[in-house]
C-alpha cells in the first residue's frame, strides 16, 4: 500500500489511465545511485498459461509455533525513521520479527534504517517500488530489462552484501495492480525479476531473500493478468507473499466487510497448491475499525485462523493513517480495543520454556 497516493490501489475496479511522461531527460540519468546516508526456464508462468500444480503443501511453519508479526513503519528519512519507530515500538508487548518499509528506484540501499531495525531485532522488509516518485507514471521495466539499471542494482547488492544480514526485498510488489506501473506485462516483470536477482546472486549478496507478493486480486481480473503468470520461478524466489485487507462495508461498492479467513482463504490454498515448497508471509494486511470493538475481533480472530488452519509464517500489518489520502486509518492503535487485540495475539510475548 502506498504512502502518498490517493489512490484505493484499485481495489475498486474502476480502471486507472497511465499517462506516459514525456520528457527530454534520459532515465538512465535519473537512475544513477544518488549520495546519502540462473538462467531463465523455458516454462516461465510469464510467458504460458498458469501451470496447474498438483504437489501437495509441505507446511515450513510447524504445528505449535507461533506465527511472526511485523509492522510497516514509514520512511522520511533515517533520523525520522528511527525516531517514529521508536515512538511505535513501544505500543506492543513485545518486539516484532520484521519491520517494512518503502523504497523507490534511483536511491541508495538505505543502510542505516537496515541497521536500525536490526539493533531492534527484527529482520528489515524493503518494498522497492519499481518507479521513481517524480516518475510514477513512466514504465521502467523496459529501462530495467535493457541493462540501464544495472549499475543501480549492483551497487544495491554489495552495500546489501557488506551490511551482511538478512534483509528481505519485496521487488515490484502488487505487480497484477493497474495501480502501479510496473503492471500488466507479465513478461517483462518476469525478465526484470530475473535481471535484477541474478545480479545481487553475481555479486554474491545471498543474505537478500527475495519476496514475490501480489495483490490479493488482480486488477483488471483478466488471465493475461493472473498473479500467477508473474511468477519468475522457484530458483528466483526465497517467500511468496500477498497483500490483502479488509476494507469493511463502507468504502465503496464492490467491498464488504470480510474476516482475515474470507481475505486470504482462496489465495492462500493455491499457495499451497503451487508454491509448497516456499514459507508464506501475509506482506501488507490490516482491517478498518467500523464500529468499537469490531476490528478488536477481526484481530483475535486473524490470529487464531492464521495460527491453527495455515501454514502462513509471517505477516506484516500495514501500519497507517491513510485517511487523508482517502482511504482508512490501517493503523493497530486505530483504537484502545484494537492495540489490546493485537498485544493479545500476534505481539504476546512468548513463554520461556520450562526448564527441563
Amino acid at each position: 500500500m502506498g504512502e502518498t497516493s490517493s489512490n484505493p490501489r484499485g481495489r475498486s475496479y474502476t480502471l486507472l489511465t497511465i499517462v506516459l511522461l514525456v520528457t527530454g531527460v534520459c532515465i538512465l540519468g535519473f537512475l544513477q545511485p544518488q549520495p546519502s546516508d540462473t538462467a531463465p526456464t523455458s516454462d516461465s508462468p510469464a510467458l504460458s498459461s498458469p501451470p496447474t500444480v498438483t504437489r501437495l503443501p509441505k507446511p515450513l511453519r510447524r504445528e505449535g509455533d507461533r506465527v511472526e508479526w511485523g509492522i510497516y513503519q514509514i520512511y522520511w528519512g533515517a533520523e525520522r525513521f528511527e525516531h517514529f519507530l521508536d515512538i511505535t515500538l513501544k505500543k506492543f508487548s513485545s518486539q516484532p520479527g520484521y519491520v517494512m518499509f518503502y523504497r523507490d528506484l534511483g536511491r541508495p540501499f538505505p543502510a542505516r534504517a537496515v541497521k536500525v531495525i536490526r539493533e531492534r531485532g527484527a529482520t528489515p522488509s524493503i518494498s522497492l517500488e519499481l518507479w521513481q516518485w517524480h516518475q510514477q507514471s513512466t514504465k521502467f521495466l523496459p529501462a530495467i530489462n535493457e541493462g540501464k539499471l544495472d549499475e543501480f542494482f549492483e551497487t544495491w547488492a554489495r552495500d546489501a552484501k557488506a551490511e551482511g544480514g538478512t534483509v528481505l526485498l519485496r521487488f515490484g510488489f502488487e505487480f497484477n495492480g493497474e495501480w502501479f506501473s510496473w503492471s500488466g506485462d507479465p513478461a517483462a516483470f518476469v525478465s526484470a525479476w530475473r535481471r535484477a536477482h541474478d545480479i545481487f546472486k553475481r555479486v554474491g549478496a545471498d543474505n537478500v531473500k527475495w519476496v514475490w507478493a501480489p495483490n490479493i486480486t488482480s486488477v483488471p481480473d483478466t488471465p493475461d493478468n493472473n498473479m500467477h503468470r508473474y511468477y519468475p520461478g522457484d530458483a528466483y524466489v526465497d517467500w511468496v507473499g500477498v497483500d490483502g485487507y479488509n476494507w469493511g462495508d463502507h468504502y465503496d461498492e464492490w467491498h464488504r466487510w470480510q474476516t482475515c479467513q474470507d481475505v486470504f482463504e482462496k489465495v492462500l490454498a493455491e499457495f499451497d497448491r503451487r508454491y509448497a515448497g516456499k514459507p508464506v508471509m501475509l506482506s501488507e494486511f490490516g482491517s478498518v475499525e467500523d464500529t468499537p470493538g469490531r476490528k478488536a475481533r477481526w484481530v483475535h480472530e486473524a490470529f487464531k485462523w492464521l495460527s491453527s488452519s495455515t501454514r502462513v509464517s509471517a505477516v506484516i500489518w500495514f501500519n497507517l493513517d491513510k485517511r487523508r489520502e482517502g482511504e482508512h486509518d490501517w493503523r493497530i492503535d486505530s483504537s484502545p480495543e484494537s492495540l489490546a487485540a493485537f498485544n493479545k495475539t500476534f505481539a504476546k510475548p512468548s513463554t520461556p520454556a520450562s526448564p527441563k
